[in-house]
């Protein structure tokens, strides 16, 4: 969907709250029902559902200010996930007219998919500032089980964020007629 300028402030306000309380919710209930060592990234969701369905002259500044909220509640910087974010943004550009998210498992296989290319990029990513990719294996452990539940509850998220997104573009058409 085409977005103006005009109308992205109130969507990602809402869709960065979003963010900002799904990261509460599992830096505090993961470790209380006894999962330390999982996280799960409710940022690549949403950055892929704005990769996928948003149409916006500043891709790359709402993948940014996602990135950066998501940066308040982890160790991992800003900058490699929203070089990643962007680098999947422009695969998700190519192959816009190929992927149609129009069924459940379609929308869990192809999330799964840009998924693991994200992986891929930080892992490549992680492996060139650090060497070690000792790290690298243990945060694919890590990251299988997180991304298989991500991508099973991608389409629900989609459905919300769809809500977020296309009643403020409802009301703005509705408004100038």
């Amino acid at each position: 969907m085409k977005i103006s300028l005009k109308n992205l402030p109130g969507p990602m306000l809402i869709t960065t709250l979003v963010l900002i309380l799904s990261e509460i919710l599992t830096t505090t209930v993961m470790p209380i029902i006894g999962m330390d060592g999982y996280r799960l990234s409710f940022n690549i969701l949403i950055v892929l559902y704005i990769c996928f369905k948003l149409e916006t002259s500043i891709m790359s500044v709402l993948i940014f200010i996602i990135q950066y909220f998501h940066s308040f509640f982890t160790i991992e910087g800003w900058a490699m996930g929203t070089i990643a974010g962007i680098i999947v943004c422009m695969v998700i550009s190519y192959l816009r007219d190929l992927i149609h998210l129009s069924s459940f498992w379609i929308t869990v296989f192809i999330t799964q998919v840009f998924q693991m290319i994200w992986f891929l990029i930080l892992t490549l990513l992680i492996y060139v500032k650090m060497g070690d990719e000792g790290l690298i294996i243990s945060k694919l452990g890590r990251f299988l089980p997180e991304s298989i539940f991500l991508s099973i509850i991608s389409p629900f998220a989609f459905k919300l964020l769809d809500f977020i997104w296309k009643s403020k573009e409802r009301e703005a058409l509705n408004g100038s007629s």
